[in-house]
């Protein structure tokens, strides 16, 4: 049985006017699918050279951090370092503690949807 894979390219975006709490987050995954995330970059094109991101996970009541830059290094974005997967209900965030007036603060995210089962035949 060959089964089929949904490519995932999905772009998120906030003005910290109207998301005051400097995180942005993507969908929540569907029950039934886990998303391997091949590509994850935070993004914000105001950001000052000061400035701080963090990539993560938010699972249930939880939060998985995936990668922090500090002050320096994050005006340029950032992007996770590896592969990685959400399962069902988990949602991606950035988080631009320092995003101040209109700051856009954005996410990027490339990967595949797998349904639970295709998942477990990978043995991924």
């Amino acid at each position: 049985m060959i089964a089929l894979r949904q490519l995932y390219i999905r772009k998120w975006s906030e003005t910290f006017v109207t998301a005051p709490s400097g995180y942005v987050y993507s969908d929540r995954i569907k029950p039934g699918q886990i998303l391997h995330v091949h590509n994850c970059f935070a993004y914000s094109p105001e950001f000052a050279i000061n400035e701080i991101i963090m990539l993560g996970i938010k699972t249930g009541g939880s939060t998985v951090l995936i990668r922090a830059r500090s002050p320096g290094v994050a005006a340029e974005g950032m992007s996770a370092l590896n592969d990685f997967f959400c399962g069902e209900g988990d949602e991606i965030f950035a988080y631009f503690p320092n995003a101040a007036g209109t700051d856009v603060m954005e996410l990027h995210v490339i990967g595949c949807l797998l349904s639970l089962d295709e998942f477990r035949v990978r043995g991924e």
